[in-house]
């Protein structure tokens, strides 16, 4: 005997089973709302390696996760806004001559694959809600 459904049913059900890409991408557009939540929640938000001027926390993919950057994807971080972007950074001569040397960030939305995204997004989370724990904790 079926049981009646929580779930409001919808025409497109009867007609159209959704497809891995259609889970994926709804996935990632879920975990991009948790994530950019995530974020807000850590003021100030975390330094990059430690450094006061610069707001981002890199992103690894941990081994065997099962997803591949590509190749030529450099430094992934998570911004203070959520945004997952490549960190890209560039030396300048100083204003005191070539020995004087200062660094520029610049900092490129990525446009990845659900499947690249979700593996990201993932290791954002865990990393986020570490922090708000870590300082849970620590106040």
């Amino acid at each position: 005997m079926a049981m009646a459904s929580s779930k409001e049913p919808s025409a497109s059900n009867s007609t159209h089973q959704a497809s891995p890409e259609d889970h994926a991408r709804a996935t990632a557009d879920r975990l991009r709302a948790t994530v950019a939540a995530l974020a807000s929640q850590l003021r100030p938000f975390p330094g990059f390696f430690g450094m006061s001027t610069l707001q981002a926390v890199e992103l690894e993919l941990p081994s065997g996760s099962g997803v591949q950057p590509t190749p030529e994807l450099g430094c992934v971080v998570i911004l203070q806004d959520g945004q997952i972007s490549e960190l890209g950074l560039m030396n300048i001569a100083g204003p005191d001559g070539p020995d004087a040397v200062d660094q520029v960030e610049r900092f490129t939305e990525l446009d990845l694959p659900a499947n690249q995204y979700i593996a990201y997004a993932t290791v954002a989370v865990r990393l986020l809600q570490a922090e708000i724990e870590r300082r849970g904790r620590a106040g």
